[in-house]
């Protein structure tokens, strides 16, 4: 398995006037030999999304410094009075999924439309449970690796290089799922891209794999003197009528030999179209705000295994594993416990609106849901807590009935979102010790002080089981994971606007079925260690165990699960050479990832400094073994050439984000959350002919946002330069072929096919040859095009001796 590809954007910055083509080489694939055929019809999925066509901010205009900040304005770090043009210009995720596992590169585009220098400040969202591996910026034709270092030595690093006028990057973890992106000393005109790898576990539930890709911060609510780096949490948010315009592109090629069925996007429509292994999704109507997460599922056709292994050999007798254990169905241990279901939620100023209603029909759903003999009670919580009911009453059609009027008058009541005060008022209750507490929370999340809740959440507990319900399009979900981990329960999440039969139902499937508890593992004469999770969960119905490694000698014989299912012992024997088995090279990544979860207490200590000591060494010398990010490291990339303003100025700007959908920001301003920060915002105008909004006819060639497609197929390589720096310097390129493609496409917009060179790469890294030895194009000229361009590229200096790469394009129209 090779990593995926990030790719790469094309701008055109005309008096200041910037229009997004999004799109660029796909992942590396084993084509077919035509290379452009798919194996079968195109499926559109998905509801609509908002597309990013409109007019960007176009003016520079004069701002009062005297005046009062106000919510969703840049920022000027010292001096000035000018609004400047906003240096995000793209945004492209790019995935492969391989077995359990889904590796992205998002590459981020950043453009300095003015004449003075700039420093970049951008707040985005990553997956809470990935392990952040790679970093790369690229500026010009110069590509620079990052370096992972103690956070402290990364900032000085990048603080040095920012004053000596060094362009440089630095990458920080504020939260498992909130990152800061820092660009310093961005030239006049000056496009840089930043590209960040991931390597994140697919969720499993009942057979059905799924995928989720934040793309906005939402906004946090930091108690007072409760978040000490709260500034760091919440990015400025656009105003209303700005339209920031920074398009999002995503592709995703899921990779097997399975058929795959059943594609659902929850919040984007896209386009499923079938490959020779797998199948290809991509956003269906080109580039979309960043606004909502963007959540893909599906099945894969046929009986599923008992055990899927995965493996990634690192040595002559090891290496890491991925062991995922599905839980046999169908076991019935008789009627459980008699139960109390206490259902909290969210009423704050950011779920007014959608989210809210979205919650409150969970909550019918639910009600109508419980068994007879059942208790219950409702609890809403946004500055304080309220209770429907002092204690859980009978499940009665009349007390059903007056937790729904309750419900619907429930309201914000100010103060912020003080999730503690929901915990308290759910787990603090008097409880019927005969019965069995079931919590549901429901909420969106946006908080800052996660680690406060999961430790009142684990004292607090007992026997209780805590599961959460995230609503709406932005979820936080290292909390609403977390709250269900912490909980010794599970977690999912509800779009805005979306149907919450199918999760409520969940929920009680879960609830109803028996729960494999006190789960170990036997693992007979298999030479594994550092199994992680050390702490392994519960199981409910449909979740299937995953297990992170490190082993020696052969994976191979019989693994027994053992646990109680229903008061009784069960053994669960799993022989691993029925398993279907899988390589994968960010097993290494994922396992570290994990290990340091556990060495951290993950998710109970997520802020920066709240280990210490042996903990913290050891967290930290984990992470600089696999260059992994943590709150404690940090990715730092520098230019080694100096350049500075005469007078030595450099303006800072931080980037505003979108608003989540369905999030009503005047409701999310009662008291709930703070965003003021000061300086600048973009001022909306310009029309489809002038300033920043082009719009979606002056795309790529004329052709409006979709634009041709450049494939990079499976390159032979001979010589002992590294398979994937190749592949990044191509990368670096692509621009050029899609330049020569789009000449091609001029005189023929049908144009499509293949195009193979040969390269020779000397020593030195430079390319003495480059000839076509495949062009199945009608128009030959692009291929001339191609390998005229590949001539100028340069490789990294560093191989032992001459080599030789066959590199394979595969063109496509938009």
């Amino acid at each position: 398995m090779v990593r995926p590809l990030a790719l790469s954007s094309l701008w055109s910055l005309l008096a200041l006037a910037c229009t997004p083509v999004a799109d660029g080489e796909e992942p590396e694939l084993d084509a077919p030999d035509d290379g452009a055929e798919s194996t079968g019809p195109v499926l559109r999925t998905g509801p609509e999304s908002s597309t990013c066509s409109g007019p960007r901010p176009a003016e520079l205009v004069p701002v009062d410094p005297a005046a009062d900040p106000v919510q969703a304005q840049l920022k000027i770090a010292a001096g000035g009075d000018r609004w400047l043009g906003l240096p995000l210009q793209a945004i492209r995720y790019d995935t492969v999924v391989v077995g359990t596992l889904a590796e992205t590169t998002v590459t981020q585009t950043f453009v300095n439309p003015g004449s003075e220098r700039l420093e970049a400040i951008y707040s985005f969202p990553l997956p809470d449970d990935a392990a952040v591996d790679d970093y790369w910026i690229r500026v010009g034709p110069r590509s620079i690796r990052g370096l992972l270092k103690r956070r402290e030595d990364a900032q000085r690093s990048y603080d040095e290089a920012r004053q000596a006028g060094r362009t440089a990057a630095l990458l920080t973890q504020e939260r498992p799922n909130i990152f800061t992106q820092a660009v310093t000393n961005i030239g006049p005109g000056e496009t840089i891209e930043v590209e960040i790898h991931l390597v994140q576990p697919l969720r499993q539930r009942s057979g059905r794999y799924s995928l989720a890709l934040p793309t906005v911060v939402g906004p946090r609510y930091a108690p007072p003197g409760g978040v000490a780096d709260a500034d760091r949490l919440t990015p400025p948010v656009l105003a209303a009528g700005v339209d920031s315009c920074v398009p999002v592109e995503i592709a995703v090629d899921i990779d097997t030999t399975l058929p795959v069925a059943d594609v659902t996007s929850k919040m984007h429509a896209v386009t499923v179209t079938p490959q020779a292994q797998g199948v290809a999704v991509a956003l269906a109507r080109g580039p979309v705000r960043a606004d909502r997460d963007f959540e893909l599922s599906w099945r894969l056709a046929g009986a599923q295994p008992r055990a899927e292994l995965m493996a990634q050999k690192t040595g002559d007798d090891g290496g890491y594993f991925a062991l995922t254990l599905q839980p046999p169905q169908g076991f019935d241990a008789g009627r459980s416990r008699p139960r109390e279901l206490v259902f909290v939620v969210d009423v704050s100023g950011s779920m007014a609106g959608i989210p809210l209603d979205t919650a409150k029909a969970a909550i019918e759903r639910a009600l109508a849901g419980m068994r007879s003999d059942d208790t219950f009670n409702l609890i809403t919580f946004s500055g304080s807590a309220l209770s429907f009911e002092p204690a859980s009453v009978a499940n009665t059609a009349d007390n059903r009935q007056r937790a729904l009027d309750f419900l619907a008058r429930a309201r914000n009541t100010g103060g912020g979102t003080e999730m503690l005060t929901g915990v308290a008022a759910a787990l603090d209750a008097p409880k019927d010790p005969e019965r069995l507490r079931m919590v549901l929370f429901m909420t969106d999340g946006y908080i800052g002080n996660e680690g406060r809740i999961f430790d009142a959440l684990a004292a607090k507990r007992g026997d209780a089981r805590v599961f959460a319900l995230g609503v709406g399009s932005s979820v936080n979900r290292f909390l609403v994971e977390g709250l269900g981990r912490v909980g010794r329960g599970a977690a999912t999440v509800v779009g805005p606007g979306e149907q919450p039969t199918a999760v409520v139902d969940e929920f009680y499937e879960s609830i109803d079925r028996p729960v494999l508890t006190d789960i170990s593992i036997d693992w007979g004469g298999l030479d594994v260690e550092d199994i992680a999770p050390v702490r392994l969960p519960d199981l409910f119905a449909g979740q299937p165990l995953v297990l992170h490694g490190r082993y020696r000698g052969a994976l191979a014989g019989e693994v027994k699960v053992r646990g109680r299912l229903g008061g009784a012992d069960v053994e669960l024997p799993v022989e691993l050479t029925s398993a279907r088995v899988r390589e994968h090279d960010g097993l290494a990544s994922m396992w570290a990832r994990k290990r340091i979860d556990d060495l951290s207490h993950y998710p109970f200590h997520p802020h920066p400094g709240e280990l210490t000591g042996e903990a913290r060494d050891a967290v930290v010398e984990l992470a600089l073994r696999h260059r992994i990010l943590t709150a404690y490291t940090a990715f730092v990339a520098v230019d080694e050439r100096r350049e500075r303003q005469p007078d030595g100025s450099l303006r800072t700007v931080q980037i505003p984000v979108e608003s989540p959908f369905g999030v009503d920001m005047n409701g999310a301003g009662e008291g709930s959350i703070g965003l003021g920060s000061t300086g600048l915002i973009g001022k909306g105008g310009g029309g489809s002919g002038s300033g920043y909004g082009r719009g979606a006819g002056a795309g790529f060639g004329g052709r409006g946002t979709r634009v041709p497609t450049v494939r990079q197929a499976k390159a032979d390589v001979t010589g002992s330069l590294d398979r994937e720096l190749i592949r990044r310097v191509v990368r670096a390129h692509v621009g050029e072929v899609r330049a020569c493609y789009d000449h091609g496409l001029k005189r023929d917009p049908n144009l499509r096919g293949r195009v193979t060179l040969d390269l020779r790469i000397e020593t030195s890294g430079e390319v003495t040859s480059a000839a076509v030895v495949e062009d199945t194009l009608a128009e030959k000229g692009v291929g001339a095009c191609i390998a005229a361009a590949a001539r100028r590229w340069r490789f990294p200096g560093d191989a032992p001796g001459v080599v030789t790469v066959r590199y394979p394009f595969v063109l496509e129209p938009g």
